[in-house]
Formats: C-alpha cells, structure tokens, sequence
C-alpha cells in the first residue's frame, strides 16, 4: 500500500531543482563570492562577422570598435553598449551575460534588443590584457507604414580591455 509519501519525496525534490536552477546553479553559472574583476571599458570586434540584407536596409550595423562598458557589484554586472543599458551576471568560472533593451524615439526610430553571452579571460602575466569571447546577439524593430521592419543578428565576438 502507498501512503503518498514517495510522492511527496518527488515533489520536494522537483522543487528544489527548479530552486537551484532558477537561481543560476549549473555547473559554470554558480553565483560567486570572489567573482572574476572583468569590470571595465572593453572595445567591440566582430571578425569576418557580417549584417544581414534585411538589417542593411533599416540602418542597422553591428558596434565594431565602439566602447563596451562594463560595471560588477559581486556577480551583478550592468553595462552600456552603444547607448543601450545592460545587466547580467557572471560566474566564478568567468562566463557572463549581459541584456538590455532600449525603445526607438517616438518619431520612428529603431528599438533595440541586445545580449552577449561568452567567458572572460583574466590577463596573463605583466601586460596582459583581460578579454571578452562570446555570442552578440541584436533584434531591432523600426515602425513603417505597413508593418515594422524587423531583423536579428547572431554573431560571434571578440572584445579586449583598454
């Protein structure tokens, strides 16, 4: 006979997990205490890495070069990245995120849509220079007549530390 305290069991469980994973606990995601110093200003590299047609036509061009700001309080980061604000976190093991999001003006201008996701690489040695590897990932929307003009970028980065 069953008393449903197995069931119980599973549900305790089941909360837990979902307990931990809402809070960031995977392998490489655990808040930290001693949280890698990645703060700083960062300039944007995209490589090879190119704008979709759709993108070209609505103005849009990824950051090459521009500033990357970027702010830590313990594992909490904020950020600006071409006027955009952004907020994450970052890991002890050095992999980070970073969002934000920031409305078009009201006479038609673009709303953007900005993460990165990637690893920071502490400097090595005397001279060494910090530097950022990841995912940039940009959605932007623009009103038009018919319809707003949307498009994405998803494309590999690169950034260094001034």
């Amino acid at each position: 006979m069953t008393t449903g305290r197995f069931a119980l069991t599973g549900v305790a469980a089941l909360a837990i997990s979902a307990t931990l994973a809402s809070q960031g606990c995977s392998d490489d995601t655990i808040p930290c205490d001693n949280c890698p110093a990645m703060e700083g200003r960062y300039r944007m590299d995209f490589g090879d890495g190119g704008v979709p047609a759709d993108c070209v036509l609505i103005g849009v061009d990824l950051p090459r070069g521009q500033p990357l700001d970027i702010t830590r309080v313990g594992a909490s980061l904020t950020g600006k990245l071409e006027g955009v604000g952004l907020s994450g976190n970052v890991s002890a093991e050095g992999s980070f995120t970073l969002a934000g999001t920031q409305a078009g003006p009201p006479d038609g201008g673009t709303s953007v849509s900005l993460s990165l996701a990637g690893r920071y690489t502490p400097p090595e040695g005397d001279g060494g220079t910090a530097r950022l590897d990841g995912t940039f990932t940009g959605n932007f929307s623009r009103p038009s007549t018919n319809a707003p003009q949307r498009c994405g970028i998803v494309v590999p980065f690169s950034a260094t530390r001034e």
